[in-house]
This record gives structure tokens, C-alpha cells and sequence, in this order.
């Protein structure tokens, strides 16, 4: 019949037009993404990325959101005028997302670290462990020796926070430079002024553990090892992390840090048996995200 084919196309459009606004969300927080990782998060039940396409298009006609091509693959990230519009529309926290992802888009080592920290956030939304809004990227976080910066920080659906770590390159030195910098932070001074029903506590427990008579404890520390030319297979260089942070006495007593690969990650789900803690008289069995021991 006259203007079946045209259907499709329209249905794409409206759909398209319908998730604008949540693509554009989506971006400002994350920095950047594909079509693909945009689709498993806010489209999941769709076989194609056409409606997440359409709505990138729609965006990169209004400049609030710009791409860069590598390897016949489209990197997508916020403009400052899309960050803009994020951040008036009220639902993107203020003290996030002040980067479009131009710059890490453009550079291959950002780029890619990047997506791994994105295909982390849709491995958590997939297994139903964290929302991909419950995510905020590069928050600092004061230390006497200067700002902590993790990767990421995320909500879980259980009600506690975990920092999360990914690391494609970095250096066996600094990573356990990080492992020190966390439990810089754990000890740093108390910053509040508290009240008259108590004294001031310290930033990690003002920000993380709640209110609740039986409050939490510090936030667990999730390493995610990635791929990356020229470097060992993520599993080796998982393996030799474990082996450097045994002689890091906070490690397995007062931090909990847990560790897997991305390709585990992504294909169980983090509340599945993937997670290797480390510290001292941990073996090598994994668990799952809900069988974390808690820091002490």
C-alpha cells in the first residue's frame, strides 16, 4: 500500500524525538559513548540503534552534541551548549559533567578508557546492580596529600556506594600509588562542623555512609582491567596487581578492594562470581558483587 515503506522512518523519527532528551542526559554524565552503549542503556528491548541514531542526529542539528569518527565507528559527546541545556533541564547534577568528551573522544587513550568505563556502567544497568544515572565521573574527593580523583563513583542498588576504577596502561607504581591515595582519604581529618548531636566526621563518612544507626562502611574499591595494545592480557595484569597490593597493609582490612577484567564484567554481570578480592590470606575464588566483604 502507498506509504508503507515511509512507516519505519516515521516511527524512527518519533522515537528518535521521544528520547532526545534522555540521550543528551545520558552523554552529559557519561562524556561520551556509542550508538550501541547508548542503546543497551536506554533502549534495551530495541534490535537497532536507528531511533538512538536519529535522536544523535536530531541533537547534532541544534550543535548540542558533536561525534568523531575512528575505525568506522562514531564516538558521540556533549558540546558546551549541550551541557548547558543538560544542566537546565534539572536533572543532571550541578556538580557534574562540566566536560563535554571532545577531547577524550579525539584521543585514543582517553577514548578508550572511557568506553570501557561506559560498557562498565551498562554491564551494572543490564544486571539491574546500579542505574546508569547513579553514576558520577572524576568527582574529587580531598586528601591531606591533595585530591583523590576516582574514575567513577557509583550507587548500587543495595544502597552503597563503591568507587570504581579502570585501568587500561597505568603503571603497576601508580596503581598502588592509587591503593595509598584511597586510604589517604579514609584517614583524612574530619571537614564538617557537625552539630550539637555530634561531632564532625570525615568527608568519606559525611558523603558515604549514611545517617542510619548501623552505617556503613567504607565504600569498596572496584579495579576493572580493560584491554590495551601492547600491554599484557587484563587477566595477567589483574594477577600481578594482587601479588603488589599483598604488602599494602590497608588492603583487605580497612579497604575493601575487589578486581576483575572487563570481558568478565561484560559477559556475567557484577552480580555474578567475577569479583577477585584482594589483601592479605585471600585466595584466588571469586564473588559476587552482594558477597563483598565489608571494610573494617
Amino acid at each position: 500500500m502507498p506509504g508503507e515503506a515511509s512507516r519505519p522512518q516515521k516511527a524512527a523519527a518519533k522515537a528518535g524525538a521521544e528520547i532526545r532528551g534522555d540521550v543528551l542526559l545520558c552523554l552529559a554524565q557519561l562524556r561520551l559513548a556509542t550508538p550501541r552503549q547508548l542503546k543497551a542503556l536506554l533502549l534495551p528491548d530495541q534490535q537497532g540503534t536507528d531511533y538512538v541514531r536519529r535522536a544523535l542526529r536530531n541533537l547534532r542539528t541544534d550543535a548540542l552534541v558533536g561525534r568523531t569518527h575512528r575505525a568506522q565507528q562514531s564516538y558521540w559527546h556533549c558540546t558546551p551548549a549541550g551541557l548547558a541545556e543538560a544542566a537546565a533541564s534539572g536533572e543532571f547534577p550541578p556538580t557534574s559533567g562540566r566536560t563535554t568528551g571532545q577531547r577524550a573522544a579525539a584521543k585514543t587513550g582517553l577514548r578508550e578508557h572511557g568506553l570501557a568505563l561506559v560498557d562498565s556502567v551498562v554491564a551494572f544497568h543490564q544486571a539491574q546492580a546500579a542505574e546508569h544515572t547513579d553514576w558520577r565521573l572524576e568527582a574529587a574527593h580531598p586528601t591531606p596529600a591533595g585530591s583523590l580523583v576516582p574514575d567513577a563513583v557509583v550507587l548500587l542498588a543495595s544502597g552503597q556506594s563503591a568507587f570504581v576504577e579502570i585501568d587500561r596502561t597505568m603503571s603497576y607504581a601508580r596503581l598502588i600509588a592509587k591503593l595509598e591515595r584511597y586510604d589517604a582519604y579514609r584517614t583524612a581529618p574530619a571537614t564538617g562542623r557537625g552539630n550539637a548531636a555530634r561531632a564532625p566526621r570525615p568527608h568519606w563518612q559525611e558523603t558515604y555512609s549514611g545517617s542510619s544507626l548501623e552505617e556503613r562502611g567504607f565504600p569498596p574499591l572496584l579495579f576493572v582491567f580493560a584491554p590495551a595494545p601492547r600491554r599484557a592480557a587484563p587477566a595477567t595484569r589483574e594477577a600481578v596487581f594482587h601479588q603488589r597490593a599483598r604488602h599494602v597493609h590497608s588492603v583487605g582490612y580497612r579497604i575493601t578492594v575487589a578486581t576483575t577484567t572487563l570481558a568478565q564484567l561484560t559477559q556475567h554481570g557484577p552480580d555474578e562470581p567475577v569479583w577477585r578480592v584482594a589483601g592479605r590470606g585471600v585466595g584466588e575464588e571469586r564473588c559476587s558483587l552482594d558477597a563483598l566483604p565489608k571494610a573494617r
